[in-house]
């Protein structure tokens, strides 16, 4: 039967789907654009080990902590003055991180930036429920803003290149600043205007809980790994723990909680958002090593590592598109193990690649890469599948929030953990190969990370500094090989899981159905196009 036509999307839906693609493959880019500038940044402001993490992860912990309260802020005072506020102020914290003189306000603008962001999955979702009121339009307009967001953080590293090649490393800011202006001002023309309810209550208490608790459990157990066992640090993961432990207890006692414990009721709803979690934090740290280990080790320039970049990109980003055919022949579950395996594959064949260090093959490199990134799309398009087929319909917002936690979670575990694992092996790997007759100074500096090795070389005596270079390679394989190592526990551990605890998962085509309180609003939609 024919749809109505007052569900017929017009065009002006699909231009508005256009311009919500932009921020999010934005701040999807922003992610892992930085896996290239980090040892251009290190060698600039010359960071510690810990310093370094906190610019790669402190927006994951922000955006961690205040998407749920994001997800409240649109229902209340409406999705696109939220997305417009919140372009306006991730152009300003570019503009501040683009010009940052020192590294703790590089952290700083880093955590603006983070904050800024997290208007943009709930705001978008909210927006795109109301111009796409049938469920199957629905699911294509999501699927699309899902590409935006898996092609951004693909993308990253081979727009890092092409930048730093040209430009200094704060260009990779300063481009999001005219992007987020032309979007906060073309938002008021492309989208409609929905009206916030005024509903919901944003529970402070909540929101400070699981803020400075996720802050104390990352901060408290990177500093753990990194530096070994100290009161104050282990305190300060202690003190999260109890933080989140309090947060949960306050959500099951609020009447309106700031997040619905209820939903993981479900097993495979829970067990879906374990996925895209663990399979982020087993990866993000060997991807962050793998971008510099193309420059430090294998000596490729930031433009000719990001051109080798594209081809894991674009096979991740083909590979989500085609996971959902893999469903013709396998159960969900089977389907997401099946890629989890391949990812596996990837890991462990990156591992025998790379022990090589510089005389690894670059096309054997990539092509690991490559095997790793097919093998990690389906977990992220299905596992989304997974999560929002379990949870009741009137809570798919809630879901997707909680979706959005566990993937920002995922991202800052997998960068504090992967990257001190990493500079654990590159500083001991180091240490017991430092040339003799290096100053106390330049050897601090240079064990500190690749960027302050590669700072000291060029004080040094051609000789000694060959040979510190040649030290530092060996340590950053080192560094490389156990980030890799980690992944592939990680994977092997997600296969378990997947394959016993989605076995019985499934994926409906229409999740909205006849239930969807939006679903039934095209009068509605209709008069915001107009």
């Amino acid at each position: 039967m024919q749809d109505p036509p007052a569900s017929r999307v017009d065009s002006r839906a699909w231009i508005g789907l256009s311009l919500l693609m932009v921020p999010v493959f934005m701040t999807a880019l922003d992610m892992t654009v930085l896996f290239l500038a980090i040892p251009t940044i290190a060698a600039d402001l010359l960071p510690s080990g810990t310093q370094q993490l906190w610019v790669l992860h402190i927006g994951d912990i922000a955006g961690a902590g205040l998407v749920l309260t994001a997800g409240r802020l649109v229902d209340r005072f409406g999705p696109r003055r939220l997305l417009t506020l919140g372009m306006l102020a991730y152009g300003l914290a570019s503009a501040l991180a683009a010009f940052a003189p020192s590294v703790e306000v590089l952290i700083v603008a880093r955590m603006l930036l983070g904050a800024s962001a997290v208007t943009m999955a709930p705001a978008g979702m909210a927006l795109l429920r109301r111009m796409f009121p049938i469920p199957r339009q629905f699911s294509t307009a999501v699927a699309l803003f899902m590409a935006a967001f898996s092609g951004g953080m693909a993308l990253g590293p081979p727009v890092g290149g092409v930048m730093l090649e040209h430009f200094w490393w704060g260009s990779i800011f300063l481009v999001n600043v005219p992007v987020a202006l032309a979007v906060a001002l073309l938002a008021r023309r492309l989208l409609p205007n929905v009206d916030g309810t005024g509903t919901g209550r944003v529970d402070v208490l909540s929101i400070g809980l699981s803020l400075t608790g996720i802050v104390g459990i990352v901060y408290g157990v990177q500093e753990l790994a990194a530096s070994g066992w100290n009161v104050v640090h282990g305190l300060a993961a202690a003190a999260g723990v109890l933080l989140i432990a309090a947060f949960v207890r306050r959500q099951r006692m609020l009447a309106d909680p700031l997040l619905d414990l209820t939903l993981f009721r479900s097993v495979p709803f829970s067990l879906g958002l374990v996925a895209i979690w663990l399979v982020i934090t087993a990866t993000a740290g060997a991807d962050l090593q793998f971008a510099q280990h193309l420059q430090v080790v294998i000596g490729h320039s930031p433009l000719a590592a990001g051109a080798l970049l594209v081809i894991p990109a674009l096979v991740s980003v083909a590979a989500t598109a085609a996971s959902p055919v893999l469903l013709r022949w396998l159960r969900p579950g089977n389907a997401i193990g099946l890629g989890v395996l391949v990812a596996l594959a990837g890991a462990v064949s990156m591992l025998m690649v790379v022990s090589a260090g510089p005389e690894s093959s670059t096309l054997l490199l990539v092509g690991a890469a490559a095997l790793l990134a097919a093998g990690v799309a389906p977990v992220f398009a299905l596992g989304t599948n997974v999560v929002l087929t379990h949870a009741p319909v009137h809570q798919t917002g809630s879901a997707q929030a909680m979706q959005e936690v566990g993937g920002s979670l995922g991202n800052t575990a997998g960068l504090a953990l992967g990257g001190t694992v990493a500079y654990v092996g590159y500083s001991r790997a180091l240490q017991d190969t430092l040339p003799s007759g290096l100053d106390h100074q330049a050897a601090e500096q240079s064990v500190q990370n690749i960027g302050g090795a590669i700072t000291a070389t060029q004080d040094l005596p051609p000789d000694l500094a060959a040979q510190l270079s040649e030290a530092a390679q060996a340590a950053f394989t080192v560094a490389t090989r156990d980030a890799y190592l980690l992944a592939a526990i990680g994977l092997a551990v997600l296969a378990v899981l997947v394959f016993w605890g989605l076995r019985t998962a499934r994926i409906d085509e229409e999740p909205h159905g006849e239930a969807d309180p939006v679903a039934g609003r095209s009068e509605e939609a209709d008069q915001c196009h107009s």
